[in-house]
């Protein structure tokens, strides 16, 4: 991070354990934050520490984001420790790929309840705090193409995790209005990766296997990307996508 505005000033990470979330909080920590990163698997989190080099540091802590209760007890120890947040990045998500003729309304409600209301709830909490310090802030939500459109494939196993992503893409329009009518000083950036190579793929395994994808690291270079803006300049969307070869 070339500004050092954000050196020694605390960041948040949903979805920490592993994948996008996992590198986001290691590359926070390396530019000097302190990073709290929040999943259910805390031993994974803790572990980042190793690549952390320099000051920074990654704080785990365990919440299961759909589990209110824990989500609300998880920003109010954040709070209690470290009085104000300055980055919050809403990473945390889930997948499941079938037919919606196939899918049960319990997974319908999972993917809804983790996608969408799981992350408008950090929204609101991770806002709070941020008003109340009223600190210069910047949000952070991993968003997905298909939050934009949705690509024509040879199985469409999509089900409803496109409308989740569709949903998120008009929660960040909102939350930016939101921002604005109570004269925060808080940015808001919505990242929309096209397919990155993490277990979350997993669940198409070889669908997917020849598909051009990202690795998570590039995708979190792209929240330094957003954070290292001048203050006053605000980036709304970024979609990325890995290019197919050219040979």
């Amino acid at each position: 991070m070339e500004h050092s505005y954000w050196r020694n000033k605390v960041a948040v990470v949903t979805g920490a354990s592993v994948g996008i979330g996992a590198s986001t909080a290691v590359l926070l920590a390396n530019a000097g934050m302190s990073v709290v990163g929040l999943a259910r698997r805390v031993r994974l989190i803790e572990t980042l520490n190793d690549q952390v080099k320099g000051e920074g540091k990654i704080f785990a802590y365990e919440c299961d984001l759909n589990d209110e209760q824990q989500l609300t007890s998880a920003f109010t120890w954040i709070r209690e420790k470290f009085h104000c947040i300055h980055v919050l990045v809403c990473n945390a998500g889930i997948l499941k790929a079938n037919f919606l003729s196939e899918s049960s309304t319990k997974d319908i409600k999972e993917l809804f309840d983790t996608n969408v209301v799981a992350t408008a709830s950090c929204l609101r909490e991770g806002l709070k705090l941020m008003a109340e310090a009223n600190v210069r802030g910047h949000i952070v939500v991993m968003n997905s193409v298909l939050g934009h459109r949705i690509p024509e494939v040879p199985v469409p196993l999509f089900s409803v995790y496109p409308a989740t992503k569709h949903a998120i893409t008009a929660l960040c329009q909102t939350v930016r209005q939101e921002i604005h009518f109570l004269k925060l000083n808080i940015k808001l950036t919505s990242i929309c990766p096209g397919m990155v190579d993490t277990d979350f793929l997993s669940v198409y395994s070889e669908a997917v296997a020849e598909l051009p994808k990202l690795q998570p690291l590039e995708v979190a270079k792209a929240v330094l990307y957003a954070l290292d803006t001048p203050d006053g300049v605000q980036v709304e969307d970024i979609i990325l996508q890995q290019m197919r070869k050219v040979n």
